[in-house]
């Protein structure tokens, strides 16, 4: 039987799975690169935040990135394939032992994004080194749908380039890869903290591509069928 609380998770990571980086001019990154997931401040139970993805590996190559979410209790496992030069991404899932795969194309992701609240950047001076990377500061302030404001800190380092990390997030603005930042989604607060980078990380190219038993599916579809097994 699926649960309200996985259905929630789904929607949840449906909407935001994410590293960062947009466009700058030097080589693209290859490698990998491993987050923590954590959520302080959700306004969720115990229970269901122990549903959600506490581990965030990301596989690079040019401009394409595959991430995987994943956690020890979670009800979902999920991959997402991004490619920076077309601009598109290909999200696969597998939920009671069905697989499917919700693609969208530059206007939907734009469109998608508009429906979000975008935050307000702050660039700052102030730096600090992580995994031997000097990060510069970044104030993030965002307004919800319900006039709450909330502020968080992003430190992002421009080392590590490449457009296709965000370019369907809403810090698609900054230049450099994110190694430790949060995001607001709904009631749940997302914190991602990087803790390695492997670059020259070898990426073979299967990685990228999305396999024949993923069944395609829009968003609304898949939303409506797993409310359906409820």
């Amino acid at each position: 039987m699926f649960t309200t609380k996985h259905c929630l998770s789904l929607v949840t990571f449906l909407l935001l799975v994410v590293v960062a980086e947009s466009v700058f001019a030097q080589k693209p990154h290859k490698g990998r690169i491993i987050y923590n997931i954590s959520y302080p401040g959700s306004n969720v139970d115990l229970a269901e935040l122990q549903e959600l993805p506490d581990r965030a590996v990301i596989l690079t190559k040019n401009n394409l990135v595959r991430t995987e979410l994943s956690g020890e209790k979670a009800g979902l496992f999920q991959i997402k394939i991004s490619d920076g030069s077309k601009k598109e991404t290909s999200t696969m899932l597998e939920v009671i032992r069905e697989k499917y795969v919700i693609k969208r194309d530059a206007q939907e992701i734009q469109n998608a994004l508009r429906n979000m609240p975008q935050p307000e950047l702050e660039f700052t001076d102030e730096t600090r080194e992580i995994l031997g990377y000097t990060c510069r500061k970044v104030i993030a302030r965002v307004t919800d749908d319900f006039g709450n404001e909330y502020e968080s800190e992003i430190f992002f380092t421009p080392e590590i380039p490449g457009e296709a990390f965000n370019f369907d997030t809403p810090y698609h603005e900054i230049p450099g890869l994110m190694l430790l930042y949060e995001m607001r989604v709904g009631q749940l607060n997302i914190r991602y903290e990087a803790q390695s980078v492997k670059r020259r990380w070898f990426v073979g190219g299967r990685n990228f591509y999305v396999t024949r038993d993923y069944q395609p599916v829009t968003y609304e579809e898949l939303r409506a069928r797993l409310q359906g097994n409820l």
